[in-house]
């Protein structure tokens, strides 16, 4: 089959899961589930996080429409590795792990696509860590926007701003620093014309200049 027309993972689990709901705050799933659906967002907004010890939630992804998750539990049979929560109106498509692999199987393609999206996301899992330990917080915070910035505009196309919808809270301990750190960076970049901070939002005001001057630091 022509690769131009090969379906991809969000198109199967859309095509064969069932659609289901969630109002915002509403849980998908738990950390420690056995379940092992796999999953895609179809409209709205899925956070991905882990709960700490002290019962903090510490943000680890966020998933847009056309972005599939919880393939991991589905493909080594473990319980979940993190939980996921509706950040707004949610509407998802589940398919259950059998169907999934039945699919993966199939359809050769997919399992490449698959390996791909879990290879993208260790690196820069990888990379986030190595950042932890050898830049500011500033840096880590323009990058980090920057990121999330390109991530909204694969989903909604060239703009002139991006409006991230994640907390200082959430941005700081996604990067592995205190809110008044990220705070400080933020406060910087607003005086530089580069974002804006809303509650709970942040708006990326110009990505390329966030770019280069966190490149530049």
């Amino acid at each position: 089959m022509n690769a131009l027309v090969q379906t991809t993972v969000g198109e199967v689990i859309a095509d064969l899961g069932r659609r289901r709901s969630y109002a915002p705050g509403d849980l998908l799933f738990v950390e420690g589930d056995h379940s092992h659906n796999v999953y895609v967002c179809l409209e709205g907004r899925v956070r991905i996080f882990l709960t700490m010890p002290s019962g903090r939630e510490l943000l680890v992804g966020m998933k847009l429409p056309s972005d599939e998750f919880g393939e991991l539990s589905a493909l080594d049979g473990r319980p979940r590795s993190a939980s996921a929560a509706a950040i707004d109106h949610t509407v998802v498509a589940e398919l259950p792990a059998r169907r999934f692999l039945d699919a993966l199987i199939d359809q050769p393609h997919l399992s490449v696509a698959v390996c791909q999206n879990l290879s993208a996301q260790l690196r820069r899992a990888n990379d986030r860590l190595v950042a932890r330990n050898t830049n500011s917080t500033t840096v880590r915070t323009g990058r980090m926007l920057v990121e999330l910035a390109s991530l909204m505009m694969r989903h909604s196309g060239s703009s002139v701003s991006y409006e991230v919808p994640i907390t200082q809270s959430d941005l700081a301990d996604w990067i592995g620093t205190t809110r008044e750190s990220t705070a400080r960076a933020l406060a910087g970049f607003r005086r530089a014309g580069l974002v804006e901070t809303c509650r709970g939002r942040i708006i990326v005001l110009d990505a390329l200049g966030l770019s280069q001057l966190v490149s530049a630091a």
